[in-house]
C-alpha cells in the first residue's frame, strides 16, 4: 500500500465525493417518480402515457404512492374510456404514507379499443405516468393493442341529423314541384310510393294514384328525412312510425332494415296502401299526417311523436314545430297547399 503523505486522504476524498454524487442520482431517481403513479410491471409502454394491453388479457397493477389511500383497505379503481365505457374494480391497499400502494386486477375487454385512463377512489383522481416517463404528470392508463401491438381503433358509431317536410304535388291544390326531396342527389333512399322491397318494405296492395296531368306518384303526406353524419360508417335504420294523438301512422312495415351509406340520406313518406285511421279522405294515402285535423284553420295542438330504431338502438323525436300535421291545421281542407320544404330538427 503506497502510504505517501496525502495519497490516502485525496482517496477517501474522492470515494466520498463519488458516494454523495450517487446519492444525489438516486434521490434525482426517486423525486422522478410522483405519488400516484401507475405501475405494471409485466406490461409494455406503448407510449409515454399509456402501457400496452391487449385485449382479452388479464393483467395486475400498482398505483405507487398513493398517500391519499392510506389507512383504507379498498379502494374503487375506475378504468375510463369514452368510447367503450367505465370499469371500476377493487384495489388493495397496503402500506402507509407516501409508501401506500394498491394492487388491483383488470382484464381488458374483448372490445378494448383507442386508449383508457385509470383513477382511483373518484374518477377525478387520475393516475400519473411518472413510471412510464420519469418525471412525467400526464394521466396514465392503458393502449388497448391487436397481437401484433397495434392500438385498435374504435368502430365510429355514425350521427343521424333530422329534417322534416310535408309533400304535396295533389291534382287539387299542389304543384308538381311539391315534394322536398326534389334536387336532393341520386343516392338518395327514397322510401315511397311503390315501397322498397330491397331495404324490407314492400310495395304496398293498393298503389299510389297518379297525377292524372303528369301521371307521376300523387303525394299527400308527411316525410322524415334522416343524414348519416359520418364519413366512413354506413347508418342501420330498422324502424319507423309516427303517432299523432291516437293515430299511430307505419308505412314500412315490420321488416324495413335499411343500411344508410357514409354520408347518404334516407327519405320515409307515403308508400301507398290504406290509411291507418279513419278519415273522410279518398285514396291510398297511408302517410298523410295534416289529416290528424279535422279542422284547416284552428290548432289541434297534437306534437307528432316520430318513433325509430336507429343503429339499433330505439329513440323518440317529437316534432314540436308540427311539420308533419301542418301547423296542427289540415290546410288543405280549404284548398291550400301543404307543401312545406325540409326544417331541420335540432
Amino acid at each position: 500500500m503506497d502510504r505517501r503523505p496525502g495519497v490516502w486522504s485525496t482517496g477517501v476524498s474522492a470515494a466520498i465525493a463519488i458516494g454523495a454524487l450517487m446519492l444525489v442520482f438516486a434521490a434525482g431517481a426517486s423525486a422522478s417518480v410522483s405519488s400516484g403513479a401507475l405501475k405494471c410491471s409485466t406490461l409494455s409502454p406503448f407510449n409515454p402515457t399509456k402501457y400496452a394491453l391487449k385485449t382479452s388479457t388479464t393483467v395486475t397493477c400498482q398505483i405507487t404512492g398513493a398517500s391519499d389511500a392510506s389507512g383504507l383497505r379498498t379502494v374503487p379503481v375506475i378504468i375510463q374510456s369514452s368510447n367503450i365505457g367505465n370499469t371500476t374494480v377493487t384495489g388493495t391497499v397496503s402500506g402507509s404514507g407516501a409508501s401506500t400502494k394498491i394492487t388491483f386486477t383488470y382484464t381488458a375487454p374483448s372490445t378494448g379499443c383507442n386508449t383508457a385512463i385509470v383513477a382511483y377512489i373518484t374518477t377525478g383522481n387520475l393516475t400519473n405516468n411518472s413510471v412510464i416517463t420519469p418525471g412525467g404528470t400526464a394521466a396514465a392508463g392503458f393502449a388497448f393493442v391487436d397481437g401484433s401491438g397495434n392500438v385498435i381503433a374504435c368502430a365510429e358509431t355514425p350521427v343521424a341529423k333530422f329534417y322534416l317536410g310535408y309533400a304535396d304535388n295533389h291534382i287539387l291544390h299542389g304543384t308538381p314541384l311539391g315534394l322536398p326531396w326534389l334536387g336532393m342527389p341520386a343516392s338518395t333512399i327514397v322510401v315511397g310510393c311503390g315501397g322498397y322491397p330491397s331495404g324490407g318494405v314492400p310495395a304496398p296492395a293498393e298503389a299510389c294514384e297518379k297525377r292524372p296531368d303528369t301521371l307521376e306518384n300523387s303525394y299527400d303526406a308527411g316525410a322524415i328525412r334522416i343524414d348519416n353524419t359520418s364519413s366512413t360508417t354506413a347508418m342501420p335504420v330498422t324502424g319507423a312510425s309516427v303517432t299523432i294523438g291516437t293515430c299511430t301512422y307505419n308505412p314500412w312495415g315490420s321488416t324495413m332494415n335499411i343500411s344508410i351509406p357514409p354520408g347518404g340520406s334516407l327519405v320515409l313518406t307515403q308508400t301507398g296502401g290504406p290509411k291507418p285511421c279513419a278519415t273522410d279522405e279518398v285514396g291510398p294515402y297511408n302517410f298523410d299526417t295534416s289529416e290528424a285535423s279535422e279542422d284547416c284553420t284552428i290548432n289541434n295542438g297534437k306534437i307528432p311523436a316520430i318513433s325509430l330504431r336507429i343503429n339499433g338502438s330505439p329513440m323518440t323525436i317529437n316534432d314540436t314545430g308540427q311539420v308533419l300535421n301542418t301547423g296542427g291545421k289540415d290546410s288543405g281542407r280549404c284548398g291550400n297547399l301543404e307543401f312545406t320544404n325540409w326544417v331541420a330538427l335540432t
